[in-house]
């Protein structure tokens, strides 16, 4: 919700691992721009969600999961959100699916599906004084996009607009598709929608950056790790096995956060 107490949508988000999201961290910093600013403070009040559609048959029904920790890149425009249940059937949740995750770098020429959402309404919900939600009416359009990879760049495409690693599709992403999936032909994870130019090219963040994110895993109830460490930690232990992961190096934290580099 934002400073007026309006619910209002601004990105897409997937599932990288149970209880873990994935999204653009420009959609995390709108929501932050959004947010209920106390008067001559730097502190921010937030309330957000994200709302899963679970289909069973012919019905669905909304999984409604409440944000409680984000991790943000310091290297991308990448954002991880923690979560948990808000509603009854969130609670009730068990099948998480994911996807494997390429963290290797795209090839020209190489086939992608972008999917995110956009147009999305909340008119007719209902909250509480306290910003709760009390009723949701969900409006939104899923759209999924088909391209290749036109160009990559490693580094940087430029210094100003998208100064990360990154790649570009000739494949429309609409506004509100940010932080949405892109994957390859072998249906593996490979980037995040980060920015729809225009109808003929868009553009995706690589995935590898994030293995820098500090996640405190401190916050998870059955975490195998302890304490705030780097995502690719996670991988080094054997938890997890995103392809690609061992090209990944971390080097001496600067201001307190560990520099990744790719190993081509």
């Amino acid at each position: 919700m934002d400073g007026k107490g309006e619910a209002f949508s601004f990105g897409t988000a997937f599932v990288l691992l149970p209880h873990l999201l994935v999204t653009a961290r420009h959609v995390i910093e709108e929501f932050i721009r959004r947010g209920n600013r106390k008067p001559n403070s730097p502190e921010v009040a937030l309330t957000f969600w994200a709302i899963q559609i679970a289909w069973k048959v012919n019905e669905h029904e909304y999984n409604i999961w409440e944000v409680t920790h984000t991790f943000i890149s310091p290297h991308s425009d990448i954002a991880i959100l923690k979560v948990r249940a808000y509603n009854d059937t969130a609670a009730a949740y068990t099948q998480w699916k994911t996807t494997q995750v390429n963290l290797e770098m795209p090839k020209v020429g190489e086939s992608i599906i972008g999917f995110g959402f956009h147009s999305t309404s909340f008119a007719g919900s209902r909250f509480n004084p306290e910003g709760g939600l009390e009723h949701l009416e969900l409006n939104d359009k899923a759209f999924s996009s088909r391209g290749a990879v036109k160009a990559v760049y490693p580094v940087r495409r430029d210094s100003c607009m998208l100064p990360f690693p990154c790649f570009e599709v000739d494949a429309r992403f609409d506004h509100g598709m940010s932080g949405g999936l892109v994957i390859n032909s072998q249906s593996e994870l490979f980037g995040i929608i980060c920015c729809g130019m225009n109808t003929d090219y868009s553009h995706a963040a690589m995935l590898w950056p994030m293995m820098g994110i500090v996640v405190d895993f401190d916050t998870f109830r059955t975490s195998p790790i302890e304490g705030c460490q780097p995502l690719l930690e996670f991988a080094r232990l054997g938890f997890w096995k995103p392809r690609g992961w061992q090209k990944i190096r971390l080097t001496s934290p600067q201001d307190g956060l560990p520099a990744v580099t790719y190993l081509a």
